[in-house]
Formats: C-alpha cells, structure tokens, sequence
C-alpha cells in the first residue's frame, strides 16, 4: 500500500479505536500502522501521527508531502 493510502487506513483505525495511531517504515521498506501507545511505534522513521482528522501535525504533513513527491 503507499503512503497516502496508508495514511487514509491510519485515519479510519484511529476513528475506529478512538485511539492516534502512527504511520511508519520499520525498516522492512513497506509502510505500517501502529497505535502511538504502542512502544514499537518510537522505533518508525519515518513515524506520521495520525488522528481521526487526519495527520496531526504541520511538521508531519511535510514530511508526508516530501514522501510521496519521491515516490514512497
């Protein structure tokens, strides 16, 4: 699945588990979901923090942008 894709999905589960989960690469080159509670989340680099309304963050919307704009 790609980043925006990914994302989306991350913004329904979070709705869905009234929980923010975190979008990220851990490594494996695919992209994941984890809930923020989750202590693996801190190992995703990138990690995207995504709420119900989307990515939580102005600093994570760029750094999404710039993901897709390469193709990730």
């Amino acid at each position: 699945m790609d980043l925006k894709a990914t994302l989306k999905r991350a913004a329904n589960l979070a709705c869905e588990n009234e929980c923010d989960m975190v979008v990220g690469d851990d490594g494996s080159g695919d992209w994941i979901i984890l809930p923020l509670v989750d202590p693996r989340s801190d190992s995703l680099t990138p990690g995207i923090i995504v709420d119900k309304g989307g990515i939580r963050y102005p600093e994570d919307m760029d750094i999404a942008h710039r993901l897709m704009r390469q193709g990730r």
